[in-house]
């Protein structure tokens, strides 16, 4: 009996990236997870109408997610009969760097120089400085932050995430996202979210923001590829007349709010001024004209009110303009 149960059990994620049970080398899951993806990238070539191997590839991916997130392995592990009540600790990431060797101590104290010198992030001086390749820092950076490194050539990019987020968005935050792992959906940055990023997110999707980290150049790329520049001008010459109610369910088929064009919105605003301008322009000249005979006090009083008369009525425009 024990024996039958031992089959049908299934496969766990060490069994699925082929790495032994409780593998806590990162760089070895990814490694093993980069090849098997180069294996089903093969099969997939030579069966391109078998839904077989995209969902061998997103379980996959969703193993190497959580394997190479210290806090969903701690709790996955226990799942599975491993250690439990192991705290995570994060470590800075100079720390990092000088553990891992990943620089001497002259390089080190360089890129530490650097970073204090132009206000850049250790990391980020580092790879500012050609000091080591983006690929070796950023796990470091995204270790010391408790979050999965990811290379996003490795990744199938679900589609259908796309058109939910504006590109104005993906483009100003250099973000992306990546797929839905049962009630989240996954994000690829190469820097934290802010918190106002990640709810407004939450809010499109109607799910809960998981975030890996990514070299700036795969960013890049990915924005390039789903995100053009058209796109986002296209989007930044217009603003909702409306704020747009998010729905729990964040469906990207619901109707859009009613939108103003920027263009007709200034045109509008400058015939407002306009008019303003020209009636206080004329209130000035007829009371000039009306009292130009009048002795000296008198006519400098009536030109004294004419211009506070003036302000008053371009004060008034402005507020109008911008209402």
């Amino acid at each position: 009996m024990s024996s039958s149960a031992e089959a049908k059990k299934p496969a766990s994620y060490y069994d699925l990236l082929k790495v032994k049970p409780f593998e806590s080398d990162i760089g070895l899951i990814r490694k093993h997870f980069k090849k098997i993806v180069e294996q089903i990238r093969a099969k997939v070539a030579a069966e391109p109408a078998s839904p077989r191997w995209p969902a061998m590839m997103t379980e996959m991916t969703k193993a190497m997610l959580v394997l190479s997130d210290a806090r969903r392995k701690n709790d996955y592990d226990a799942s599975i009969g491993g250690k439990q009540g192991r705290d995570v600790r994060l470590v800075e990431v100079e720390q990092l760097v000088k553990s891992r060797k990943l620089l001497d101590d002259a390089a080190y104290e360089k890129a530490k120089k650097f970073a204090d010198t132009v206000n850049l992030e250790f990391h980020e001086a580092i790879i500012n400085q050609k000091l080591a390749t983006p690929d070796l820092v950023m796990p470091l950076y995204a270790e010391s932050l408790g979050l999965p490194f990811v290379d996003l050539s490795d990744l199938t990019f679900d589609d259908s995430l796309i058109g939910v987020v504006p590109a104005v968005l993906a483009r100003q935050n250099s973000l992306t996202p990546v797929l839905v792992d049962e009630d989240q959906v996954v994000v690829a940055s190469p820097k934290p979210l802010k918190p106002e990023i990640e709810d407004q997110l939450r809010l499109r999707f109607g799910k809960q923001i998981r975030q890996v980290i990514c070299t700036k150049a795969a960013i890049d790329e990915a924005i390039g590829k789903y995100y053009s520049r058209e796109t986002a001008a296209a989007q930044m010459n217009t603003v909702p007349q409306a704020a747009q109610a998010s729905s729990s369910s964040g469906a990207a088929g619901g109707a859009p709010a009613p939108r103003i064009n920027k263009a007709e919105l200034k045109k509008k605003k400058l015939k407002i001024g306009g008019v303003a301008g020209m009636m206080t322009a004329m209130f000035i000249i007829f009371g000039l004209s009306l009292f130009t005979d009048l002795a000296l006090t008198n006519g400098m009083m009536v030109r004294l009110g004419g211009v506070a008369a003036g302000a008053v009525v371009f004060a008034i425009t402005y507020l109008v303009i911008n209402e």
